[in-house]
């Protein structure tokens, strides 16, 4: 993909360099700031600039708010409810342990939120083939890059998950104890169950599911619109085009049921149900579709 855009960069270069050569003064002779809105940020500005008769240059920064939802993340309610009734039980077998009791019971579900939104700055190349005719339509080439996290999906209330880690560990602990103090024998430690992935919280009682992309992201797009008015100072211009960011990936900080902590979710073992299908989904999400609207006010 970098290849294409290289080639098609240097392509827009070399036709019109063969076109500068016959009116060299328009070079770097013109100077505008633009407003943008659209897909690639809700807010944005840029900078542009004339290289040549028939390419001009922007540089700039795109941004996209932090939207949030919120949802809920279900715990495994079986063994939650098995260590809730249990829960007398097992303290006087912490207690023989001389361990810390347990003060507070698991609940079968804990508010989460989902933030988007990402920043990136943009060096973008906007070649003019009608110039010469009048006609604004334009080919533009070039590459966002700035962050690689676009979504975050974490508990609401910081170290609300921390009862979990406190639950497993007192599970784990009087396991030895459990005919001696008429402990369920079958009581398990508890987790979130994510498709075929058993997930619990980190050590400070945080569950953060991660999505990120490429920090260096192409972009290929069509656009009309005059670069720089004519008659007036302000000037408009509309693009649609598509930003290459590879494939999303996912990942999970806290442990599963094997030990092991951020962990990367494969979305074909994370099942159809809540988050499974929302990494389903995402991850098909290699390419994201642009429209963008420039509201322009030459300087000279």
């Amino acid at each position: 993909m970098k290849k294409l855009f290289a080639i098609a960069a240097l392509g827009l270069f070399s036709f019109s360099a063969a076109h500068a050569q016959q009116n060299d003064k328009m070079l770097f002779n013109h100077l505008a700031v633009g407003i943008t809105t659209g897909t690639p940020g809700l807010i944005g500005f840029d900078v542009a600039t004339t290289c040549t008769p028939y390419l001009q240059i922007r540089a700039g920064l795109a941004i996209m708010p932090k939207f949030k939802y919120s949802t809920s993340i279900k715990l495994n309610a079986t063994n939650v409810n098995k260590f809730n009734n249990d829960i007398n039980n097992v303290n006087t077998a912490l207690a023989a342990a001389s361990l810390a009791p347990i003060t507070e019971r698991v609940a079968n579900e804990y508010d989460i939120q989902g933030k988007l939104g990402f920043t990136n700055g943009k060096i973008l190349i906007d070649f003019f083939p009608f110039k010469s005719t009048g006609f604004p339509f334009f080919i533009t080439v070039g590459a966002y890059f700035g962050g690689t996290q676009i979504i975050s999906v974490y508990n609401k209330v910081d170290g609300a998950l921390q009862v979990v880690n406190q639950a497993n560990a007192a599970i784990i602990a009087t396991k030895p104890y459990a005919a001696t103090y008429g402990i369920d024998p079958s009581l398990k430690p508890i987790f979130a169950e994510v498709g075929e992935y058993k997930l619990g919280p980190n050590a400070q009682g945080n569950a953060t599911f991660d999505i990120k992309v490429n920090g260096f992201k192409p972009y290929l797009g069509i656009g009309f619109g005059r670069p720089f008015p004519k008659k007036h100072r302000i000037g408009f211009s509309a693009e649609i085009g598509c930003i290459f960011w590879s494939k999303p990936t996912v990942t999970y900080s806290g442990y599963d049921d094997m030990g092991n902590t951020n962990i990367t979710i494969d979305k074909d073992k994370a099942g159809d149900k809540d988050v499974g299908k929302a990494i389903d989904v995402i991850s098909k999400f290699s390419v994201w579709p642009c429209i963008n609207f420039r509201l322009t006010g030459k300087i000279f």
